[in-house]
């Protein structure tokens, strides 16, 4: 069984109207039935072969007796070249592919719902794994559904318990090894499934839309505790707190900035003891909207940074026109900035253009003294990593990074 699920056809939908989107499902499936040989099957039959539209852009191919197994992936390729050169569309010449999901049985005993179900957690894989492409189904793909459904279940459950916390990890001025401001990281330790990393549950959040409810949640205890940090006047406290923002959150808009200006409001902050941090892939998902809604906030006093700088496709005119006070260099510049020459030299003329841009430079991932050192060479204004300190409970960040006159920054 071939599960087919068409790439970007709600655009195609959308901008050309449901009727060329209907005609571009009547022409695919042309091509569906004229792609299928008889010959594909054992007994060269022509009913051996079934398509047929399962819903929507989804369309199911049986293949019943096949000669090989691997013959299975041969047509699916046959079917992905069927389906790839040009559409005509009410005189509109439009392009599209799709994600194939396989799943084979040898025995014939699997339910019809069994196998559907299978080839749709491929055709998802093929998805994931770029689209235009087809994937086999495996039993590791159901293991990570269950898990999948397991922890976004858990995690429901697990908004507004103890079971989530947040840990803080220090975010150091290069000059004088005092720590100014501390990134929320948010955990989770769950009494069944144990301590669940963030990058299984983060990305699980997001899917389901459950980072909402989890980022009001980090920014109300963030602020919360920085509060109280204030109301001590202990020694060595940050002076801001770094919260993440997701692609969902921002697209709250308007809600969020109410979200942010109540929350500080009700701590008695000012808004620059707050900085979001956002990476460019989520704010150029809506460039115009998310720039409305950054200033608006920025209006506060609230800051922004630019999270993982270098990962993305980043341009001097991004930099310039949207209100970031600080970028952060990802850390996987940082950690070759020993060994690449090259590497060192973008990371010199990142903190160079980001210093005269008036913004701050914060070196992510910093792990050793060499690193630290060749940052400090460069003119990074601020670093933070393993070499000062994990991510800690809010009990311990204060005394987490050592005092400033017991490093030597020059070592």
């Amino acid at each position: 069984m071939l599960f087919l699920d068409l790439d970007r056809f709600k655009v195609i939908n959308d901008s050309l109207g449901h009727g060329a989107g209907d005609e571009l499902l009547r022409q695919i499936a042309g091509r569906l039935r004229q792609a299928l040989r008889s010959g594909d099957a054992r007994g060269g039959e022509d009913l051996a072969n079934v398509v047929g539209r399962f819903g929507g852009d989804e369309f199911l191919v049986l293949v019943n007796d096949l000669k090989d197994a691997r013959d299975a992936v041969r047509i699916a390729e046959r079917l992905l070249n069927t389906l790839s050169p040009a559409y005509s569309l009410s005189g509109n010449e439009v392009f599209s592919s799709a994600s194939i999901g396989i799943v084979c049985s040898s025995t014939g005993t699997e339910s019809g719902d069994e196998l559907v179900r299978n080839a749709d957690l491929a055709m998802y894989e093929a998805k994931h794994a770029g689209r235009a492409c087809s994937v086999e189904f495996s039993e590791v793909m159901h293991t990570r559904l269950l898990r999948h459904v397991t922890v976004e279940t858990a995690l429901r459950r697990a908004i507004g318990t103890s079971e989530l916390s947040l840990a803080y990890q220090p975010i150091v001025a290069l000059d004088s090894g005092r720590m100014v401001s501390a990134e929320a990281l948010v955990r989770w330790d769950h009494p069944v499934l144990g301590k669940v990393s963030p990058s299984e549950f983060i990305p699980i959040a997001e899917e389901s839309g459950l980072i909402v409810a989890i980022g009001q949640w980090v920014l109300q205890e963030a602020c919360v505790q920085l509060a109280a940090w204030r109301s001590s006047r202990a020694p060595g406290c940050p002076e801001y707190v770094s919260v993440n923002l997701s692609r969902t959150e921002l697209a709250l808009g308007n809600r969020l900035y109410d979200q942010v200006r109540n929350t500080l409001q009700s701590h008695d902050l000012p808004g620059e003891c707050l900085q979001l941090e956002v990476t460019e892939r989520e704010v150029m998902r809506n460039p115009a909207e998310a720039l409305k809604l950054m200033k608006r906030i920025q209006s506060l006093g609230v800051r922004f940074a630019m999270d993982d700088f270098g990962t993305g496709t980043s341009s001097l005119a991004f930099l310039r026109d949207y209100p970031f006070n600080t970028i952060k260099i990802d850390q996987s510049f940082v950690k070759n900035v020993e060994a690449s020459k090259d590497v060192l030299a973008v990371i010199h003329a990142t903190i160079s253009l980001v210093e005269n841009l008036g913004m701050a430079s914060v070196a992510e991932g910093v792990e050793t003294p060499a690193q630290l050192g060749v940052l400090q060479s460069l003119g990074c204004r601020y670093a933070q990593g393993y070499y000062f300190s994990r991510p800690v409970p809010a009990s311990e960040l204060l005394t987490a990074v050592a005092p400033p006159q017991v490093v030597d920054w020059a070592m």
